[in-house]
């Protein structure tokens, strides 16, 4: 079963895989932040990303600076934490936000740079 996205979120608001790892490339002080809990980061991330989970997202980032680059994540298109994410943080204002759809799995089966051993069971399917 697939989630649908929310019809507010617009195309100018997503990246593809090649975009981020162009950007990862070419911005190094751009924040790329996994949404997923700390067991599914430490599995598997994207080399340089840092985890908040959604639940902490709010507090964790009530400070930083609003017009920083941030790129959100989660595990795959049907994860749909990374979207609210995105509207949580356009919501708090910051100003370049971006949502990586395609999550962990698809940036894994691209053989993008990856931490962790990517053991989970969702990667190889």
């Amino acid at each position: 079963m697939t989630h649908q996205k929310p019809s507010n979120l617009s195309q100018a608001h997503t990246i593809s895989a090649q975009e981020l790892k162009n950007k990862l490339d070419t911005q190094p002080d751009m924040i790329v932040i996994n949404v997923l809990n700390q067991e599914t980061y430490v599995d598997c991330h994207i080399t340089g990303s840092i985890n908040i989970p959604l639940n902490q997202l709010l507090e964790t980032i009530a400070s930083w600076d609003k017009d920083k680059d941030i790129v959100v994540y989660c595990a795959q298109n049907s994860c749909n934490a990374s979207d609210k994410a995105l509207q949580l943080l356009q919501e708090m204002g910051f100003l370049h936000v971006f949502l990586y759809q395609g999550g962990m799995k698809d940036w894994f089966k691209k053989n993008f740079d990856t931490t962790g051993t990517c053991t989970m069971k969702y990667l190889h399917e």
